[in-house]
């Protein structure tokens, strides 16, 4: 009877080690980046809610220093530069996180 005992506890103990050292599927997570045609779609769409009409700026887009966020220029269309007419939306790679800047 005491060696039942003893490996009925030996027998918890080794399954008890080994399902502890197993660790919980994480859910995998997409590390995408924003991709430049995306990153316009999103600033348009920020620019737009802004209450702007793209149709009157040109458009450029380029990646900031770090890297991490793209920066899309709307510059006002026109013969001569507009004083506050130019306005950046910025997009971040890894998030796509929009904001936009008004220009002054």
């Amino acid at each position: 009877m005491r060696l039942l005992h003893i490996s009925c506890f030996t027998l918890l103990v080794a399954a008890f080690l080994s399902t502890s050292c197993v660790k919980p599927q994480q859910p995998q997570q997409s590390h995408e980046m924003v991709t430049e045609s995306k990153a316009l779609e999103l600033a348009k769409a920020e620019f737009i809610k802004a209450g702007r009409k793209v149709d009157d700026y040109g458009v450029t887009l380029e990646t900031d220093s770090t890297g991490g966020k793209w920066l899309v220029w709307f510059d006002k269309k026109g013969p001569y530069a507009t004083p506050g007419g130019k306005h950046v939306v910025t997009v971040e790679k890894a998030t796509g996180k929009v904001v936009f800047m008004a220009g002054e």
